[in-house]
């Protein structure tokens, strides 16, 4: 038997077809471009009105090289619209559900409303064929090395209260902090205190992390303080 499709069937026939065979976690493949050809993309940015992207490197990123970051998600995209006063490196504290749902795992009380109330910004889209980067750690990113142009974008009055739209529509989970488990509790402090150990943040007061481990994880600053005193850290 023969089946004749046109190009939008025949894509909409094969990833059907992939998505029985590949696991749930793999099924952003549909994202992944892998029949070729266009696709819209997105980069969230507090910078208003850019007419292209230019490659940029993060000294806290995974990626060495200068790239310009972007995601195939419009809503992961929000959550990189960033100000460096409040934090000077980028802690979305996410995670990305198998089925594309983001959860945003709070680290300290009131984390979501801190890093993005009344916060102005862009979700800038982007068109054309890139790459979906593993190293970048963000299973929707794709990186380009050259200069982006910019399709349009839409402009985002405050970022807290795009997010919790998300949430109404079903598609973010807020996972507050103090409804965390202790186990989660424990895991966070190992966290703060091996990122003020490897950072050598005690003599390092320039780093990012200097104010804001002091101000959102005071217990955890003086418990590794002490341990620093005593040679322990």
């Amino acid at each position: 038997m023969t089946i004749n499709l046109d190009n939008s069937n025949r894509c909409n026939f094969i990833f059907k077809v992939l998505r029985s065979y590949v696991p749930s976690q793999a099924w952003y493949v549909r994202k992944m471009n892998i029949l070729g050809g266009i696709m819209d993309y997105y980069h969230g940015s507090s910078i208003m009105g850019l007419s292209e992207l230019k490659p940029y490197a993060s000294p806290t990123s995974n990626l060495q090289n200068p790239v310009v970051y972007l995601t195939t998600s419009k809503q992961l995209a929000l959550h990189y619209i960033w100000d460096d006063k409040r934090v000077g490196t980028k802690w979305p504290m996410l995670h990305i559900r198998d089925d594309g749902v983001l959860v945003f795992q709070e680290m300290f009380s009131g984390a979501l409303e801190f890093l993005y109330k009344g916060l102005k910004g862009c979700i800038y889209r982007c068109v054309g064929d890139y790459d979906i980067d593993p190293n970048s750690g963000v299973l929707t990113c794709s990186t380009s090395k050259n200069i982006v142009p910019v399709v349009d974008y839409e402009a985002v009055d405050d970022v807290y209260e795009k997010i919790l739209d998300y949430e109404r529509k079903g598609t973010f989970i807020y996972d507050k902090f103090e409804e965390r488990p202790l186990s989660v509790h424990n895991r966070i402090r190992e966290i703060i205190i091996n990122q003020i150990k490897r950072v050598d943040l005690f003599n390092n007061p320039t780093h990012a992390y200097y104010d804001f481990f002091q101000s959102k994880f005071p217990e955890y600053w003086h418990e590794a303080e002490e341990l620093y005193k005593n040679n322990n850290l």
